[in-house]
């Protein structure tokens, strides 16, 4: 009997222990945090900016993380707004790189976004470049808008390699003005999205044209993985 009774106590235990870390998940859950949409843009100097738009009542903080180059926003509740906001920062850039980090109050989860492309410190930007100025935004649906613009004379086609699971977006330059110089793509993210630039470009060595490509900027984002 007594073995029977403390089966029973045992049993009893475990599912409140369970029940506990099961409420405990879904009100860290619950409690999240949400940014509603982003912008992510870079104008025709080269510079970057990103604009975020949150819910009410969240406050965010911006760091800049100079030992791992990233630029993070920490995102939190408070009782001081009472209603959306736009915030808008510019971004620490170092070499050819920066990262961004969302750092949500009770997520597991920590987005990012990693940016590829000349630093205007030091590269400066010259009329022959192929792509003149773009944006992404992630929109109310989870969905990725890209608007981009390219010079006059160029070429774009729009390619999806399987293999390396990347959308790249070729530009090279063509005798004929295209129709439109403005382009508006929608991407899904299933976790990890990657989209190259791929310019195509030739250089006159030893008289003959040689033909080069470089992939810039490549923009990559990770929406997290559970912690």
């Amino acid at each position: 009997m007594k073995k029977s009774n403390l089966l029973i106590t045992l049993v009893l235990l475990l599912s409140t222990f369970m029940s506990c870390s099961e409420d405990e998940n879904l009100t860290l859950e619950d409690n999240s945090v949400a940014f509603k949409t982003y912008e992510l843009k870079r104008n025709a100097s080269g510079e970057y900016s990103i604009d975020i738009n949150v819910e009410d009542n969240v406050s965010i903080d911006k760091v800049k993380n100079t030992t791992n180059n990233t630029n993070e926003f920490y995102l939190s509740s408070t009782s001081l707004l009472s209603k959306e906001q736009d915030y808008s920062s510019d971004l620490m850039f170092d070499n050819e790189n920066f990262k961004i980090e969302f750092i949500v109050e009770n997520s597991r989860k920590t987005p990012s976004i990693s940016i590829v492309d000349d630093n205007i410190l030091y590269t400066a930007k010259t009329s022959d470049e192929f792509l003149k100025e773009y944006s992404i935004s992630k929109n109310e649906e989870g969905l990725y808008d890209l608007d981009f613009t390219v010079r006059n004379k160029v070429s774009v086609d729009f390619i999806y390699d399987e293999e390396t699971d990347i959308y790249e977006i070729h530009l090279e330059e063509t005798e004929k003005s295209q129709e439109s110089n403005s382009y508006f793509r929608t991407f899904e993210n299933e976790g990890l999205l990657q989209i190259d630039f791929v310019n195509h470009s030739s250089y006159n060595a030893k008289s003959e044209m040689e033909s080069f490509t470089e992939r810039k900027p490549r923009i990559i984002i990770d929406e997290g993985e559970d912690l």
